[in-house]
């Protein structure tokens, strides 16, 4: 490398981290919780009534666990391996209460394809006797769905919205059956050549439904029916853009205001707040080349005594690494000022 080229990477790496220092003027403190061993990717999570968290599991092996955050010495308690590749997304529609998606998949090349009927969905389902022993129950394949990702549930809890991340597109499931009752395009939904992965997360907010794309870095949003889940006659628009270096955006959770969305940001290793009202976004808790957050996948806010506790899975750079290292995944607790929620 000449003298100049040298001098000229220099200088933008210096920009870049100038630039992510105004970004990130006060950033939340970040306890981890539990780590996996090495080469583990957490992939998303849901919080229970009691505030304990189930967390699924895409690698190495498509597993829930169960984690009490408040324990003394927190532990990953394995519920269940299912029977498929990956254990992708993960709702509650009633308390205590959940469904989950599985993805059967095929790899070449570090190329991700999807197994013809390989994708089903699950209830799964504790009680006052087993509260840490769910009846677990599959509720149907879904035959239309290539690789499920992120889900969420309608008001009622009877409809469910899956984000299809590698055709690109968002289905409206009816729990109790697995039937689909509609099926929802739009080009911000796309994957592209570059990245095959195109929705991911997907969250309600009233009448609104907030949407991650990995491949266009974009969180976006889409008018929809919160009852029937069905979207009204529109179009989707861009929220905000994933900031640099950013390899997508990942899912993300909202605030209990409904003002706010902390949004995963992998490429980064950070989490950004967006303002869902003027789409304005900072930098709040992580940092580049950091193994604090290693590649965050999703959030969640706690209950009870944690409401203002958000929690984040990570995938420890299994698919990037981190300065070339690779750590395992994390459930990560991160305290939000009650002024920025």
């Amino acid at each position: 490398m000449s003298p100049i080229s040298s001098r000229f990477l220099n200088l933008f790496i210096f920009a870049l981290v100038l630039f992510h220092a105004q970004l990130c003027s006060a950033l939340y403190p970040v306890q981890q919780i539990y780590q996996w061993p090495n080469n583990t990717v957490a992939q998303n999570l849901a919080v229970r009534p009691d505030g304990s968290i189930l967390t699924t599991l895409v690698v190495p092996t498509p597993d829930l666990y169960l984690i009490q955050p408040n324990a003394k010495k927190p532990n990953a308690q394995l519920l269940y391996r299912f029977n498929a590749s990956a254990l992708t997304g993960i709702t509650q529609t009633s308390p205590d209460v959940f469904y989950v998606t599985v993805a059967t998949v095929t790899s070449t090349n570090n190329i991700y394809l999807p197994v013809a009927n390989g994708s089903a969905l699950y209830r799964v389902a504790f009680t006052r006797r087993n509260r840490d022993k769910p009846q677990i129950r599959k509720i149907a394949t879904l035959p239309q769905v290539r690789i499920p990702n992120g889900l969420t549930s309608t008001v009622a809890g009877n409809r469910l919205i899956s984000a299809d991340t590698n055709a690109g597109l968002i289905f409206t499931i009816e729990a109790a059956t697995g039937a689909i009752v509609a099926v929802l395009s739009d080009p911000l939904f796309k994957p592209n050549q570059r990245v095959p992965f195109g929705v991911n997360g997907v969250r309600i907010n009233g009448d609104t439904l907030y949407f991650t794309n990995g491949a266009q870095n974009v969180f976006g949003k889409i008018p929809i029916d919160p009852v029937t889940g069905i979207a009204k006659n529109s179009t989707a628009s861009v929220v905000s853009r994933a900031l640099p270096p950013s390899r997508g955006y990942d899912d993300f959770a909202i605030s209990p205001s409904g003002n706010v969305a902390f949004v995963a940001n992998p490429g980064g290793g950070f989490i950004e707040r967006v303002d869902l009202r003027t789409g304005q976004q900072e930098i709040v808790a992580g940092r580049i080349n950091s193994t604090e957050i290693a590649q965050p996948t999703s959030a969640a806010f706690g209950r009870k005594g944690n409401k203002t506790i958000l929690f984040v899975t990570t995938e420890g750079g299994f698919s990037q690494p981190i300065q070339g290292k690779v750590v395992g995944g994390q459930l990560l607790a991160i305290e939000v000022p009650k002024s920025a929620l």
